[in-house]
Order: C-alpha cells, then structure tokens, then sequence
C-alpha cells in the first residue's frame, strides 16, 4: 500500500497536469505530445513539490522515513500544482494559448457579466418567487427546513452520539446551511442549460449566466439561514470577536469556488445523462468528509484531520466560518488565499469551457 502510495506521489501529479493541458487544448494533442508533456510536467510538479518540502524543513527525500501524513500531503500538493502549472506552461507550448487570449476572454467576461446581470438578478427573483406562490407557508420554508434538519442532527450527534463542539445547535446549523448552497448549486448546475433551452434557443446569452442566476437563488436563502444564526448566536449568547467581520471573504470565497466547479458541470451536463446520479453520490461522500455534523480536524486522528481540512475546500469554509463567528479565531487566510486562487483557476476554465462550446448546446438539447 505504501509503495502504491509513493509511486502515485510522483506519477499522478504529472497524469493530473496532462489531462488539464489537454483539456484547455480540447483534446488535440498527439500521443508523442502527451507522452513529451507528461514528463515535463512530472518533473515541473516533483521540483516544486520538492522545494516547498525543502523549505519547510524536510531536507532528505528518503523513502522509509517518509510518513503517511506526508505522502498524503505531497501528493496533494501535486494535484493542486496540476491545476495551475498548465496554464502557464500553455502559454510557452501551444500557440493557439496567448497572454492576449486570456485579455480578452477577461474582456469578454466582464463585459457580458455586465450586460446581463440584470437578467439574472431578474430571473433569480422570479424563481423565488414561483417557488414560494403556491404554499402556505410561503417564504418560511427557507428556514423551516433547514431548521428542521438542525433539530434532528443536534438531537443525533449532540446527545445520542455526545458531540462536545461548543454551540452545537449552530455549530451544525452553519455547517447545513453552507453545505446547502454549495450541494444544491452542484447538482442543479447539471441540468442548467437544459431546463433553460426555451431561452437560450430564442436569444443569446453567457450560459454561464443562468448559473449565475441559481446560484443568487441559493445564495439568498443562505443568508436567510444565515440571518437566524445571528439571531441564535443572540440567544445562546456566543462573544463577538473582530473576526466576524472575515465572514463575508469566506462566503466570496465559497462562492466563487462553486461557480468554478458549477461552470464546469454544466458543461458535462450537455452531454453525460447520468452525470446528475454520479454527482449526487460523490457529493453524499463529500459531506461526510466535510464536518457538517463535527469537527474534521478534531474527530479524524493527527494528522489526518488537518489534512483532510485543508485540501478539501468545503470543509476549511465552514471551519473558518465557524471560528469566525462562533469561537472568535482568526482564519486559515494561506490557506484561504490558496482556494481562492485556485477557485479563480476553475472560473476560469469553466468560462473558457462555455465559451468555447456554447455553439454546440442548441443542437444537443
């Protein structure tokens, strides 16, 4: 196992940036290329993986006094370089990749963001609107749920299985509410540019601004949630810390990094039917690894803990948030400035994927 672990250490790393590097040139590499590129990236992702462990202190590299925690950590770093290292080494290697391509999808972007964002703040409008006309309850369903789901989890893991975590009732209504916006975002991007045919077949627009348009649905509703936890934190008397005004970065940051994996989605979305039961399966395991109902980095044994909250993403949100706003620590901002940064890099993907096939959209649906 630990052999398999080492070999994939350097391996998968540089098969990870390949798949990238083909995917910003849509597949149209040769197989000599992918073979010149995959050791080009094996030794670019081992350099800087090596020098980062070199400065924080580990100065050999030999094998039996490698730990599992550091495999884990090594091999994590090589992943995240694989969704960097691409784009700049397209920029060297591919002449259809320039610095003025990149220019001018940023133009474009900002310039169509501009131009219909009134559409989607419309349309996100509409949506709760039609969602909430024909109940009783109207509007109050945006927290009797997620309300209701506190009860139940505070009642299951605060006394039948004695979670110790302070504030436990909104300690887990954070984790829910945030775990909310994120999962259903995901799994309706799937099904974005479906539902929405009727208007993308009659009149032009981003595609990605529908999901911009779902994605404001939700996020409405978390800061509903969100307006009941600042009431409850009122109640169970939680201390107010200057750290709660780093709230809003963490919700930018949990933002953006969905509407980078969301973009993505709906672009496979087109073209895999069952992308959406494959989506709803990973996502289930997701949450369990992202401590909605406890505290990764205190129930998983050292250093496992740690590093499952900072390289999944999801997870280090609602930690950060919840030391924010309920314990009053400061935030994890490297680590947040990492995701930020590669949240940056998948909205950028994503938008490049939609422009690059939206032509394609109309004839598949």
């Amino acid at each position: 196992m630990l052999r398999l672990l080492t070999i994939s250490m350097f391996i998968v790393p540089g098969l990870f940036s390949v798949i990238i590097h083909g995917y910003l040139r849509h597949g149209e590499i040769s197989r000599r290329k992918k073979l010149a590129l995959f050791v080009l990236y094996l030794c670019i992702t081992n350099a800087i993986s090596f020098s980062v462990s070199y400065l924080r202190g580990v100065k050999g590299f030999r094998f039996s006094d490698m730990t599992l925690s550091y495999r884990l950590k090594y091999i994590s770093l090589g992943i995240v370089l694989g969704f960097v290292v691409p784009f700049i080494v397209c920029l060297f290697t591919e002449d259809a990749i320039t610095i003025g391509g990149f220019i001018r999808y940023g133009k474009r972007t900002g310039r169509d963001i501009k131009k219909y964002m009134a559409y989607a703040i419309w349309s996100a409008k509409a949506s709760l609107g039609a969602e909430v006309a024909s109940s009783y309850l109207n509007w109050l369903w945006w927290l009797i749920e997620p309300f209701c789901m506190m009860l139940i989890y505070t009642v299951i893991f605060g006394y039948v299985f004695k979670a110790k975590e302070d504030y436990f009732p909104i300690f887990i209504f954070t984790g829910i509410t945030m775990w909310g916006f994120f999962s259903r975002t995901i799994n309706g991007s799937i099904d974005t540019v479906r539902n929405g045919k009727d208007i993308i077949t009659k009149v032009y627009m981003p595609k990605y601004i529908l999901l911009l348009s779902k994605m404001f649905v939700n996020g409405f509703k978390m800061l509903v949630s969100f307006g009941v936890i600042a009431a409850m934190m009122i109640v169970f008397r939680v201390p107010l810390s200057i750290y709660i005004l780093f709230a809003p970065i963490i919700l930018l940051v949990l933002f953006l990094f969905t509407f980078g994996v969301g973009s993505i989605m709906m672009h496979y979305g087109v073209y895999v039917n069952d992308l959406g039961y494959i989506t709803g399966i990973v996502l289930q395991m997701l949450m369990y690894l992202s401590g909605v109902f406890y505290s990764v980095s205190k129930r998983f044994p050292e250093p496992f803990g740690d590093i499952v909250e900072s390289f999944n993403p999801v997870a280090l949100f609602m930690s950060s948030m919840r030391n924010c706003i309920l314990y009053g620590q400061m935030p994890a901002f490297g680590l947040l400035g990492v995701w930020a940064f590669i949240s940056l890099v998948l909205s950028a993907l994503g938008i490049f994927t939609v422009y690059s096939n939206e032509n394609s959209y109309v004839k598949v649906i």
